[in-house]
């Protein structure tokens, strides 16, 4: 009479309908195998944002090979790249033995790596040489991740948001839509004519600036997205909106010699 309390609870636990293999309630039905979501395997995260160097700045470090490199223009407070110290503006041209070509690569090797492996980062500050020694964290889950997101998602999930640039070369125009707002880049003879809307179409700057490059006048959190706007509209309108030939990057896996 003591297993009566054990047989009651492993009853309880049984489904609603135990006789009914497929659960379609007829009794008669195949079994069916539970179905499970795997998770996605933890991606390496930097904890920063980079773009290509311009001229500006590769003609102060003559040891960087040309075309190699990326300038890190964002950092992220807390992550990867803040804990080992680097900076913005700070010139990275190698991970671990390999010179970094372009995007692309760099997000095959964060996606060849994993977190908590530890990468040497080679570049300079201020044109003297840095090494850096950097623990890849994990990098935040986003709710919607698309294609071209990759390498933002890779580097610096916090400010990729599903942007939106195009650039129109008939109109001489480059814009760049996000959650915060939109910015549009308009060339106009020598200077620029930068329009920014907040989420809700309302205008937060309209006005030039001088073609000597000068942001005084942009409102703080947009001058670095108008910087880069108006150089990818200078480099389109110059190359026919073809994107310039880079070096092929070899990419090794870890471990392989």
């Amino acid at each position: 009479m003591k297993a009566l309390p054990v047989i009651a609870c492993l009853l309880a636990l049984l489904p609603a309908h135990a006789g009914d293999r497929d659960g379609d309630g007829d009794g008669d039905g195949e079994a069916k195998r539970p179905s499970f979501r795997i998770p996605p395997a933890p991606r390496a995260w930097l904890g920063l944002n980079v773009s290509k160097p311009d001229e500006s700045i590769t003609a102060h470090l003559p040891a960087l090979p040309a075309g190699i490199g990326f300038v890190i223009s964002t950092v992220e407070k807390g992550g990867p790249a803040d804990t080992a110290g680097l900076k913005e503006f700070d010139v990275l041209w190698k991970l671990g033995d390999q010179m970094l070509v372009n995007e692309s690569q760099l997000a095959t090797l964060l996606r060849l790596s994993k977190p908590g492996d530890e990468v040497q980062l080679t570049g300079f500050r201020a044109g003297k040489p840095l090494e850096v020694r950097l623990t890849l964290g994990e990098a935040p889950e986003r709710r919607h991740q698309v294609p071209g997101d990759l390498l933002d998602a890779a580097i610096l999930p916090g400010e990729c948001r599903g942007p939106m640039r195009v650039v129109n070369i008939s109109e001489k125009t480059a814009t760049y839509s996000t959650e915060d707002g939109k910015l549009e880049v308009r060339r106009e003879g020598e200077g620029y004519q930068v329009k920014i809307l907040d989420p809700k179409n309302k205008v937060i700057f309209d006005g030039p600036i001088p073609a000597d490059g000068s942001l005084d006048s942009i409102p703080d959190g947009w001058k670095r997205r108008v910087h880069a706007l108006r150089r990818g509209l200078d480099h389109s309108l110059e190359h026919g909106g073809q994107p310039a030939r880079q070096p092929r990057p070899r990419v090794v896996p870890p471990g392989e010699k």
